[in-house]
């Protein structure tokens, strides 16, 4: 299967070796071993962002008070979210919005494969996305990622000086959209979101 993969990303021209970490740092230690490296790499990425939860926690406890105010706003309690099922002219309009990729995640498959082979996925996935819907289950398998580290600047042999990728599968950015449909929907139809409510 890998053989497979390096075959078509060399014939695409999207293997390179300039991306391949060679050796890391590891404990006063220059490490050549690719699982060392990749074990490495995903601690410390793992560390960081543990990290910076812990600090927007703290944040968050400090402005608990102002946020709270908010609250008198709202005097009734939400309508409960209805999912609407998918259909063929939602799920066309998705597969077509999506960037065109040679990337994909741990599956391998690209944007672009999803797009040339459209006409034979696309009852399957309504299949899939509407008894997803109707189950509340989102299966184990979208929820995988690919991590790829990025060289940033300064000693190559750091992990400080990378900065994670996460490449989810095209699956999951497909069936997010359908979420983020019916969510923003329902947000905006029930007057949910303050004026003053922002995403950073």
């Amino acid at each position: 299967m890998k053989t497979t993969w390096n075959i078509i990303h060399k014939e695409t021209s999207k293997l390179t070796n300039e991306n391949n970490i060679r050796s890391l740092r590891i404990n006063d230690r220059v490490v050549y071993n690719q699982i060392a490296i990749a074990n490495e790499l995903n601690n410390y990425f793992l560390n960081i962002s543990g990290s910076i939860s812990k600090k927007r926690i703290n944040e968050k406890e400090e402005e608990a008070s102002p946020l709270q105010n908010l609250f008198k706003y709202f005097n009734q309690p939400f309508k409960d979210i209805s999912w609407s099922y998918t259909s063929a002219k939602e799920i066309n309009k998705i597969i077509d919005s999506l960037k065109d990729k040679n990337s994909g995640g741990y599956d391998e498959i690209s944007t672009k494969i999803i797009k040339i082979s459209k006409p034979f996925i696309i009852s399957p996935l309504i299949n899939i996305w509407n008894k997803m819907l109707a189950q509340g289950i989102y299966p184990e398998r979208l929820k995988f990622l690919l991590i790829k580290p990025i060289y940033k600047s300064g000693d190559k042999s750091s992990p400080s000086n990378y900065r994670p990728i996460f490449l989810l599968p095209v699956f999951s950015k497909t069936f997010g959209k359908v979420i983020y449909k019916r969510l923003f929907d329902h947000l905006n139809s029930n007057v949910i979101l303050n004026g003053h409510q922002y995403g950073f």
